[in-house]
């Protein structure tokens, strides 16, 4: 999400309300309930102040996310549509990265689970053969 938000606007320069729709249209990101809350915040009060107290306890309420993760979220939404766009952006690629960093923690342990696993799974079936034996 938060790199097609800098494609939105570094390259087509759309506005935040605008980027938002864009976001609610696309069927990628319909477990992000917080998109659809900052759609109606922005349609409803006509500011385009992105997160607001109803947006955060949106944000807080998700299960899909960790502690730390809401809080990261939190902090880009909070930047978005502040600064000038080059803020936007800079904003943007600060915190892809810190999502993609946590992405490859993550990945590398579940690596570690998945290789921990597999030495289980022969080792019972070592355990086994010297047992039939």
């Amino acid at each position: 999400m938060i790199e097609n938000i800098e494609i939105y606007i570094s390259y087509n320069n759309v506005s935040i309300s605008e980027l938002f729709l864009i976001l609610n249209e696309s069927c990628m990101y319909t477990d992000l309930h917080f998109i659809q809350s900052i759609l109606h915040n922005i349609n409803c009060d006509s500011t385009e102040i992105v997160l607001n107290d109803i947006t955060s306890k949106c944000i807080d309420s998700s299960m899909i996310f960790d502690v730390n993760d809401k809080e990261y979220i939190k902090g880009f939404l909070s930047m978005l549509g502040k600064s000038d766009v080059n803020g936007q952006i800079l904003n943007c690629k600060r915190y892809k990265e810190i999502f993609k960093n946590k992405l490859c923690f993550l990945e590398k342990k579940e690596q570690d689970k998945c290789k921990g696993v597999s030495t289980l799974v022969i080792g019972m079936g070592l355990l086994l053969a010297i047992i039939i034996i």
